[in-house]
């Protein structure tokens, strides 16, 4: 969503026609390096199991797989640094190892329909024209899942999406899985199997971590300082990191209470025995009643679910399909459209809270952790700061230079994957679960390798 308020409502956006752009594909490999350096703040990208990613994209060029690459998405430039990593270092790596890739590697990345809504107007040129491929999370889009299914099946280049769906705001923690990426590998299964074909579906998993300097301490205590001052702290002598950014987290909870009890008529209790947990439940809970209520919508599904339904109300009334010749509009409907389109800002902001403190766990960092982990704290911190005043992801607070590792996972041929579990290999809900679970347990093991290489 819009970062500033609406005032008006908008025509609907169409994308270009999704084709892949040789040379437009190629000038972005060129200035990539500049780009993860320069905008994205990367000093370095290190890449492990390497061999993993080679062998997957080798075994794809060949005929012998179909390949979709499930990458995690825990801090917001996950989608960019995987295109780095497959446009420049997996050639870099089969070189080293002696093997020729069959052509340049690429990816087909899989977005939100909402992405290029919010991103602009280059994000909706360039999107298309390097093969991205939009959904959406709210709804059945036959078109778009036709071309993922038709692509998955028989395009030239791998399928890569983010298992999680959208931002999970958390490196170390076992994420949220949609059933998307298990349910397009079982289509996938199901639609060569009908063709005699015998090429092997493969999930191939990759967890996405950061890392960061010792010098990045002083800009961590800038971005503490800056967030005390936003929320009215005084500082208190001898108060460590850990401690300030407990009060931190107080502050802000206490705030967003207090604004949704008196505001809103939320129902919050103010027990003092509640844990962190407990009123930050309590707290999404009041802010989707608040923005479904505004909507007129009826609670169904998970939080995330319902997340996703008013966030695609919002996009409905603010990206009006009855405003394609707004311009022969009369006055007076013009003028509804645009307060309507200014109210649905408003009312998703409450969506933008949920939207990030779903993943929150207020009480996770311990005094103990390493650096990375106080500073992942500190952006969500942040980061929850600003959708309370307003803004959404990309205000997200970044401190850079950072280094980011790319671990690849095990990969997961769905066929022999589902046998050993004693499932048919077809998209039931009972293979697509088995699947899913299979995924998570391999991002953990990627989770437990970051955490032993950092104990090593």
């Amino acid at each position: 969503m819009y970062a500033q308020p609406i005032a008006e409502a908008k025509a609907p956006v169409r994308l270009a026609q999704n084709r892949i752009r040789p040379l437009v594909l190629a000038f972005f490999r060129l200035i990539s390096p500049l780009y993860m350096k320069a905008t994205l703040g990367f000093s370095r990208v290190r890449l492990l199991n390497a061999e993993r990613l080679v062998r997957a994209y080798a075994d794809f060029f060949q005929g012998k797989t179909r390949l979709l690459v499930a990458f995690r998405h825990p801090y917001g430039d996950e989608a960019q640094l995987m295109a780095y990593v497959i446009g420049k270092l997996l050639t870099r790596e089969a070189k080293a190892r002696g093997i020729e890739l069959a052509q340049k590697p690429h990816a087909h990345f899989v977005h939100g329909y909402e992405v290029p809504l919010w991103a602009g107007a280059f994000e909706r040129w360039l999107l298309p024209r390097v093969g991205a491929l939009p959904v959406y999370h709210a709804k059945f889009d036959s078109p778009s899942v036709r071309r993922i299914r038709g692509l998955m099946k028989d395009g030239r280049y791998p399928i890569a999406l983010a298992p999680e769906g959208q931002v999970s705001y958390s490196s170390e923690e076992p994420p949220r899985l949609e059933s998307g990426a298990s349910r397009i590998c079982l289509w996938c299964a199901e639609d060569l199997k009908r063709e005699g074909r015998n090429e092997a579906v493969v999930l191939l998993p990759i967890s996405i971590h950061q890392r960061w300097p010792k010098a990045t301490e002083k800009a961590l205590d800038a971005l503490i300082l800056g967030m005390e001052g936003d929320c009215g702290l005084a500082r208190v002598a001898g108060e460590s990191r850990f401690e300030r950014l407990q009060r931190l987290g107080e502050a802000v909870l206490a705030a967003a209470e207090q604004q949704y009890r008196h505001f809103y008529g939320a129902e919050l209790p103010e027990t003092p025995g509640l844990s962190s947990a407990q009123r930050l439940s309590g707290l999404r809970q009041a802010a989707l009643t608040t923005a479904e209520r505004c909507f007129h919508l009826k609670p169904e599904g998970d939080e995330i679910r319902r997340v996703y339904r008013i966030r695609q109300t919002g996009w409905d009334r603010i990206f009006r399909a009855d405003m394609a010749d707004s311009e022969q509009m009369p006055a007076l409907k013009r003028s509804l459209a645009d307060r309507l389109a200014g109210e649905a800002w408003y009312a998703s902001r409450h969506m933008e809270l949920v939207d990030l403190a779903y993943y929150l766990d207020l009480d996770r960092l311990k005094p103990e952790d390493p650096l990375e982990l106080y500073i992942e704290t500190a952006q969500n911190y942040y980061d929850l700061i600003s959708r309370l005043m307003g803004g959404n992801i990309s205000q997200r607070k970044a401190l850079r230079p950072k280094e980011g590792i790319v671990i690849v996972g095990k990969p997961l041929p769905v066929d022999r994957t589902l046998k050993a579990l004693g499932l048919q290999v077809k998209p039931s809900k009972a293979a697509t679960e088995a699947l899913n679970r299979v995924l998570l347990a391999e991002f953990l093991t990627c989770i437990e390798e970051i955490r032993q290489a950092r104990l090593g």
